[in-house]
């Protein structure tokens, strides 16, 4: 018998799950269709398969913004990015845009999207790990935010028990390793994410495309959806389908292509 069987709920729910987009209005691109750079452009087409998608969730797991200086702009184009959609948005701090004492997420307000104000617009900035619930699509979340990318920062570290009624769906930003080495930082083992009880374990970090499914749960890096900022695995989100028959299934989806030449960033490295 499989975790699906003993399911109380029948709620089938699609999610679009993002991570590094790395936004930062300082860099100019002609070449970006309207927008700034191909980071807005890219993130506008996240926003864009959403929609398209009528998706129940859009996840987007660490690193929106490259660091804690991003323009007052930055804020305005999220926002307005955001509110075109009417589903529940969940944000997870990465480790450029960390949750420390100087966090960018001190200074951005959602206004009316905010969930503070009875809005879509959920942040998970508790950094001992929070839950949200949404019983209306039979969704639970839990994400840890990261306050310092560092080797005692433990993404999974005290995940709550599997909440019966509702899909579980975890959101971690880190480096998945087979095993827990050496001192880097943000590690996420592959026992860790078996033993999670998180039926999809949506990950933030690693800027390609990637699948670490262990065991139950269904686990993937969709990579950057900035096919500038990675390999020739990058410029994708990732749609999963939670369903009580079939589990849950993973999507790869292209919203981004890769120019020529590769872009780069104000100080002049390219983005890894």
């Amino acid at each position: 018998m499989s975790r699906y069987d003993n399911r109380m709920t029948t709620r089938r729910v699609k999610l679009v799950h993002t991570s590094d987009v790395h936004l930062d209005g300082r860099f100019r691109s002609a070449s970006s269709g309207g927008f700034r750079n191909s980071a807005e452009r890219a993130f506008s087409r996240v926003i864009d398969v959403a929609l398209a998608e009528e998706a129940d969730l859009l996840l987007i797991v660490g690193d929106l913004f490259d660091h804690g200086r991003v323009l007052d702009d930055d804020f305005d184009f999220v926002r307005e990015q955001l509110a075109r959609l009417a589903c529940p948005v969940v944000l997870l701090p990465g480790n450029h845009d960390v949750h420390d004492e100087r966090s960018v997420w001190h200074r951005i307000e959602f206004d009316a999207h905010s969930s503070h104000n009875g809005g879509h617009v959920h942040l998970l900035l508790e950094t001992d790990g929070d839950c949200l619930e949404f019983e209306d699509i039979g969704v639970r979340i839990w994400g840890r935010a990261m306050q310092e990318h560092a080797p005692e920062n433990v993404p999974l570290k005290d995940v709550p028990p599997r909440h019966r009624e509702l899909w579980n769906i975890g959101l971690a930003h880190g480096q998945v390793v087979e095993e827990r080495v050496g001192m880097a930082s943000s590690q996420i083992t592959h026992e860790e994410i078996r033993d999670s009880g998180f039926d999809y374990l949506a990950l933030g970090h690693v800027h390609v495309w990637r699948d670490h499914s262990q065991g139950s749960t269904r686990a993937c890096y969709p990579g950057s959806p900035v096919a500038a900022y990675a390999s020739d695995g990058g410029g994708h989100v990732a749609i999963a389908t939670l369903c009580p028959e079939r589990g849950v299934e993973i999507l790869r989806c292209q919203v981004d292509e890769a120019e020529a030449p590769r872009e780069q960033k104000p100080d002049g490295w390219l983005m890894m």
